[in-house]
């Protein structure tokens, strides 16, 4: 089966670098027309997707909508891949939080996650991890049920958010937690992993289709 899973598009405070997390921000202009350039030059490389799964916040689901249009595909929510809570931070800019010592263990999810602990209101670790582990369950039990001619090139689409992007890199391919910290996740940028008998394999990360 082919697990594809993509960042949404941009919006206003993507521009500006302003955490987001669980604040519902909607897409700004670039970011639909980069959801829709994305959905197209998808459909034309010959992807088809059979089904999608989406968070549920809008800037996520618009995009889905977009990546829809030409496959079609059976879609829905999943509140499992909503993005990392980032409590009290979300709404303050990257550089607050990389020069206010407020958010300095905040500032350890980004640049040494080795040492962050949950606190101010945000997400644990231990949360995250088994929230997108209980997720990719329900992944590999889709594909344990898929008959075995269809599996192979059964395509599904998981779009979500930058931070669960790298959960899900990191969950399926026992990355460490730093290795997770690390990538880059470009606005729909699509990642491919093949998962074959419940194992998961990197074919590609943050390939841009537009």
């Amino acid at each position: 089966m082919n697990v594809y899973f993509m960042r949404h598009g941009e919006t206003d405070w993507n521009t500006i670098k302003r955490l987001q997390g669980r604040t519902d921000i909607p897409l700004n202009q670039n970011g639909i027309d980069l959801a829709a350039k994305t959905s197209k030059a998808v459909h034309e490389s010959g992807i088809v997707f059979d089904k999608i799964l989406t968070s549920p916040l809008i800037r996520a689901k618009k995009t889905a909508e977009l990546m829809n249009v030409y496959s079609k595909a059976p879609l829905s929510e999943d509140s499992r891949i909503i993005e990392f809570c980032f409590g009290d931070g979300e709404g303050h800019t990257f550089e607050e939080i990389k020069t206010n010592d407020r958010f300095i263990n905040l500032r350890n999810w980004f640049f040494a996650p080795e040492n962050y602990h949950a606190e101010m209101g945000a997400e644990s670790y231990e949360d995250f991890f088994g929230r997108l582990d209980d997720f990719l369950t329900t992944v590999r039990q889709l594909e344990k049920e898929l008959p075995a001619e269809k599996a192979e090139n059964y395509n599904l689409l998981i779009v979500c958010h930058g931070g669960v992007v790298r959960g899900l890199l990191k969950q399926m391919l026992e990355w460490s937690v730093n290795d997770f910290a690390k990538t880059k996740i470009p606005n729909c940028g699509l990642n491919l992993c093949k998962l074959t008998n419940g194992i998961f394999s990197l074919e590609y990360t943050a390939k841009i289709f537009a």
